[in-house]
């Protein structure tokens, strides 16, 4: 296997058809299509399928695909680093960062970091559990602040625990229930969770609802952003949780509805990131800023020790 037919493979499977990847890598159709089946003879597989749609990867072509995307990182990762060596510190950097806690720390970790390293880009994607723990997997993502509940172990990837941060019911201001209710009147009303069949915050009202040994609540909504959530969630009589990650987070603003009976619900945050993945002085120098910031913010808005 060569690197040209592993670009080829990956340029196809992006773009669905030879045409546009022969496009993207400035070759002719009748070239790339050779590549494309030396690459096919070389692993004795046959890796794409196509049809009047395009071309669709195989299982093998698949499994292919995801390991020549961390070849392709790594690659950048080695380029990166000699430009550093030599005192050109270009290049890109991709993570993943939960959307709250985003808005509380990544301005800063941006401005910090870009002051150091100014030539270099930043991607920044929001983090969700399972799609992040994939990006992580097959070298997409460098790495991923995000909640780590739900979390399953990988010989492959690195999981760091950061600290802990408490979730209480909300709801927007005015709602019917006030400020304080009990279990049983808040499950007795409609939620939107950002997970409503598993996991995340579905997870959340699951424990409270085996705590207090009361099924579910009938109607559940999905708002599979954060911002979808609050919008939601602000202009309808719906609860939901939030973390307690101090004021001016959301808009609309939402308040805290008491209950008493609810104590312990929390989420652990932390970073993920590939086992065998390189981290670059440029990487080491923006998770340590992200960490920095993040157990400064907490230790500030919440009474919870970071660890």
């Amino acid at each position: 296997m060569k690197l040209h037919q592993l670009r080829a493979l990956d340029a196809v499977a992006r773009l669905g058809g030879i045409r546009a990847a022969a496009r993207e890598l400035a070759l002719s159709q009748p070239a790339l299509t050779k590549a494309l089946r030396e690459l096919e003879a070389a692993t004795s597989l046959k890796l794409l399928e196509r049809g009047n749609r395009g071309a669709v990867l195989t299982e093998a072509g698949t499994r292919l695909l995801i390991r020549s995307r961390v070849v392709f990182r790594e690659l950048e990762y080695a380029e990166m680093e000699m430009r550093q060596l030599a005192g050109h510190d270009k290049g890109r950097i991709s993570i993943a960062i939960s959307p709250v806690l985003g808005q509380m720390i990544l301005s800063k970790a941006y401005s910090l970091f870009n002051k150091q390293f100014p030539n270099i880009s930043l991607r920044f994607l929001p983090a969700f559990t399972r799609s992040s723990m994939a990006a992580v997997a097959d070298g997409t993502i460098d790495f991923a602040v995000v909640l780590l509940q739900g979390i399953e172990t990988s010989a492959n990837v690195i999981v760091e625990p950061w600290f802990d941060v408490e979730h209480r019911i909300v709801a927007r201001i005015g709602h019917p229930l006030g400020t304080s209710t009990t279990v049983a009147q808040a499950l007795a009303q409609d939620w939107a969770l950002t997970n409503a069949t598993g996991g995340g915050q579905f997870d959340l009202l699951a424990k409270l609802c085996a705590e207090n040994n009361a099924p579910l609540p009938h109607v559940i909504h999905e708002a599979a952003s954060s911002s979808l959530l609050v919008a939601l969630v602000g202009g309808t009589d719906l609860l939901t949780f939030a973390p307690m990650l101090g004021q001016g987070f959301s808009n609309p603003p939402l308040q805290v509805i008491e209950c008493p009976e609810v104590i312990g619900l929390k989420r652990k945050f932390g970073l993920i990131r590939r086992a065998d993945g390189y981290l670059s002085p440029a990487l080491v120098a923006l998770r340590n800023e992200i960490q920095r910031l993040s157990y400064d913010h907490i230790a500030a808005v919440t009474p919870l020790k970071a660890r």
